[in-house]
């Protein structure tokens, strides 16, 4: 186990810059969930930790090492890969026991880790069987075996779950929850489901062209997106963004007109409001509106209303109800506590409101994370 540093880290690919001086400390039996759309850098700065990838500047440390110039091998790190990469032709004891095979390891030490993954992993019963002959599941878990007989300081995870159906999804994710939580070693996990990324993570590290956005834990990013591509990209369904201006203490758009929150105080400034679908609340109450339901999307615990509010598309999960349909007109409130504000020429966040769970609860809905949970379902 051991700490991992990156210090200004960046890949050139010719003239581009694929990834942008990234400053990160992941701690010792962390695990760090680099997470953002195709493209955006994540997997690229993996396989530079990994060593499968050259630095173009900056450097990683790994415990008390430099292993910025250090081959893969030498830096006693193991990666699972989105494609299983077994050997087809052997079976799942020797898959697991070949890497050790090769670092001449002796029979006894190599059968007494592959007995002890395969049975942390449910893997017993399969050790005669071959790659064929198995599921999609249990592949995986032979490929998070074939890792964890290294007993390796840093295990590096890119979009393990990728290839499997959703149902699967959600139980391997829970597998390598109770894993990294059992073996206490520092992980780094690479995904663009940012449901992955709330479930798994310690801290999540945000990325989009090659630049971290934000770093911190789940619900820190969820309550308190630091600018919009954040706010837009955590939450599902997607956060309400709006663009406006502020007048007289108030955000205006159309015939929308809301109170800003505390903090904020940007009149006749270009802005971007933000609310989650499940902080409107439905009723009177502070900032209420009508709001005219176009499309009813019905998720089963929940329901999930798209219309208009002001002239403005709006997003509103409620409590599961059979009565609202399109046309359907009711008063919603937003909540000041509940928005958020970004500078839209910028997209950083203003003021220095929360939008968190310290602020009242919605009186209606839950949080949109249970709602993709049910999704995913």
């Amino acid at each position: 186990m051991a700490q991992v540093r990156l210090s200004q880290v960046r890949k050139m690919y010719g003239a581009t810059m694929a990834v942008h001086g990234v400053d990160l400390v992941i701690e010792d039996g962390e695990l760090v969930v680099f997470l953002g759309p195709s493209g955006c850098g994540k997997s690229t700065t993996l396989r530079m930790i990994a060593g499968l990838e050259a630095i173009s500047s900056g450097s990683v440390e790994i415990g008390t090492r430099d292993v910025t110039k250090l081959e893969p091998k030498d830096r006693n790190i193991a990666m699972v890969f989105q494609n299983y990469a077994l050997y087809p032709h052997k079976t799942i004891r020797e898959n697991l026991a070949f890497g050790l095979r090769m670092r001449k390891m002796s029979a006894p030490e190599i059968n007494q880790r592959v007995n002890s993954a395969a049975e942390m992993l449910g893997l017993t019963p399969l050790l005669g069987r071959k790659p064929g002959q198995l599921s999609g599941g249990q592949m995986q878990r032979v490929a998070l075996g074939r890792a964890l007989v290294r007993e390796p300081e840093v295990f590096l995870l890119d979009e393990p779950l990728s290839n499997l159906d959703a149902k699967l999804r959600v139980k391997m994710r829970e597998e390598i929850a109770r894993l990294q939580k059992k073996v206490g070693t520092s992980m780094v996990y690479v995904t663009h489901d940012q449901v992955e990324a709330m479930t798994l993570a310690d801290r999540i590290v945000i990325m989009q062209s090659g630049h971290v956005q934000q770093v911190g834990a789940p619900l820190e990013v969820y309550d308190r997106p630091a600018n919009l591509f954040v706010a837009g990209f955590i939450g599902s369904p997607e956060m309400n963004l709006i663009d406006g201006r502020a007048e007289g203490g108030k955000f205006r758009f159309n015939d929308l007109s809301l109170s800003l929150p505390q903090g904020v105080r940007a009149d006749g400034t270009p802005l971007t409001f933000g609310i989650r679908p499940e902080h409107i609340t439905i009723g009177d109450g502070p900032n209420s509106q009508i709001f005219r339901v176009g499309v009813v999307e019905q998720l089963g615990a929940q329901t999930l209303c798209v219309g208009d509010v002001g002239g403005c598309q709006v997003r509103v999960m409620m409590d599961r109800t059979d009565t609202v349909s399109s046309g359907t007109e009711m008063t919603v409130s937003f909540p000041p506590q509940r928005i958020h504000i970004f500078a839209a020429e910028t997209g950083e966040r203003l003021g220095d409101h929360t939008g968190s769970e310290e602020a009242e609860p919605p009186r209606t809905s839950k949080r949109a994370l249970e709602t993709s949970e049910e999704e995913t379902r």
